[in-house]
């Protein structure tokens, strides 16, 4: 009888420990938002998402950046609404991207070219909330770092070692 009160015990406070957690990481969502996000999910495993090394990769090469290493991170909030948001930090550049992927591989690869969103710390931020007078593209530099920090915590990283472009071929005379 002992036991079974025993394994009860541990059963219930796992329980308790389990549902302590996850109310916990769901309080720690950045602020900032029109509405806070509800969780995080893996960018990667997303269809719209796949591969984001390449498309990481492709950004660089067009930024001419690939002659130096560059820290990526990307982190995807879901709202209860099943909108999502996912946001690549390019810490070299101090910029959050608003990334929207794509279905299609070959439209994917450059989806980080032209994004809608590219905020850049320092020129797309300012000090308090009412710095942005009205503006649809500034950000509080306390949300933007609150989005960088919790991608570094809890978001996919990503290293792009220096590399070479290739050339493109020179046309043929034909």
């Amino acid at each position: 009888m002992k036991q079974t009160n025993a394994v009860s015990f541990v059963a219930a406070f796992i329980s308790a420990m389990f549902i302590c957690t996850t109310g916990f990481a769901a309080d720690d969502l950045p602020e900032g938002f029109n509405r806070k996000p509800t969780s995080r999910f893996a960018v990667s495993d997303d269809l719209y998402y796949k591969d984001p090394l390449v498309v990481m990769t492709n950004a660089v090469a067009f930024f001419k950046k690939n002659h130096r290493t560059n820290h990526f991170c990307v982190v995807g909030y879901r709202w209860r609404t099943g909108s999502m948001n996912v946001w690549v930090l390019w810490r070299e550049e101090k910029r959050l991207l608003l990334w929207d992927g794509a279905l299609d591989p070959d439209s994917r690869a450059d989806t980080l070219i032209g994004v809608h969103r590219s905020l850049k710390l320092g020129k797309d931020t300012v000090k308090t909330e009412d710095d942005i007078n009205g503006s649809t593209y500034l950000v509080t530099e306390q949300w933007w770092h609150a989005v960088a920090d919790d991608c570094m915590k809890h978001g996919e990283k990503y290293v792009i070692k220096p590399f070479k472009v290739a050339k493109p071929a020179k046309p043929s005379d034909d």
